[in-house]
C-alpha cells in the first residue's frame, strides 16, 4: 500500500525515469494514471490532516484539477506525485484555517482510520478501534508541523528526506518535529511518563 507513493509518476505511468518531457507523457493518460495509482493515498493523507471525508474529496479532487491544469507547465513528470501531496497538504491548511475561523477550533472532527487486525476477538477488537480512535485524537491535536510531519512519516510511511522535501523544511527539522510529537504522543497516550 505505501510502497505505491515511492514510485514515480512516470515509471508508473509506463515511461522511463529519465523520460520526463510533455511530449513522452500526455496529459490525459498521466493524469489519469496518476488518479488511479494514487487517489486512495491521496485521500487517506487529506482524511489524517483535516478529519471530513467530504472536505478530503474536495480537496484531492482540486489537486487533481490542479495538476491537469497545470501538466504542461511541469518541468518533470516524475515529480507530479510530489505536486498533487503538496497540493493536498495546502488545501488542507486552508480549508482548516477556514473551518477555525467558522467554528472556531473545538469544532474539527477526528478521523479514526479503520484498520481490522484479522483474528481478534470482539472484545480485542472494540478495545483496538478505542485506542486507535485515541491515537487520532492525540495526532489532531498536535501543533500543525509536527501532525503533518507525524501523518507524513508514519501514516503515509515516507521517509525523512521525502517528507522534508513534502513540506518544505529541513531534514533536521522533520526529526525534530518527530520527536517531540512521538514524545507528546506518548505522553497523551499513556505510554510515557
Amino acid at each position: 500500500m505505501a510502497r505505491t507513493w515511492r514510485v514515480s509518476a512516470v515509471t508508473a505511468m509506463g515511461g522511463s525515469p529519465g523520460a520526463t518531457s510533455a511530449a513522452v507523457v500526455p496529459r490525459d493518460a498521466g493524469v489519469d494514471a496518476l488518479f488511479r495509482l494514487h487517489y486512495a493515498g491521496l485521500l487517506r493523507l487529506a482524511l489524517c490532516l483535516i478529519g471530513d471525508r467530504t472536505r478530503a474529496e474536495d480537496v484531492v479532487q482540486e489537486a487533481f484539477i490542479s495538476i491537469y491544469r497545470n501538466w504542461h507547465g511541469l518541468r518533470d513528470h516524475g515529480s507530479a506525485l510530489p505536486y498533487l501531496q503538496s497540493t493536498v497538504i495546502n488545501r488542507c491548511r486552508t480549508r482548516l484555517r477556514e473551518r477555525i475561523r467558522e467554528f472556531g477550533s473545538g469544532e474539527l472532527q477526528v478521523v479514526a482510520l479503520d484498520q481490522r487486525a484479522p483474528g481478534l476477538t470482539s472484545e480485542e477488537t472494540v478495545i483496538a478501534h478505542e485506542r486507535h480512535e485515541q491515537l487520532a485524537l492525540a495526532v489532531r491535536g498536535l501543533p500543525r508541523r509536527q501532525r503533518e510531519v507525524i501523518v507524513c512519516r508514519y501514516y503515509l510511511e515516507l521517509g525523512v528526506t521525502e517528507t522534508a522535501n513534502l513540506l518544505e523544511l529541513s531534514e533536521g527539522s522533520v526529526k525534530q518535529h518527530a520527536h517531540r510529537a512521538l514524545r507528546s504522543l506518548g505522553v497523551t497516550m499513556g505510554d510515557v511518563s
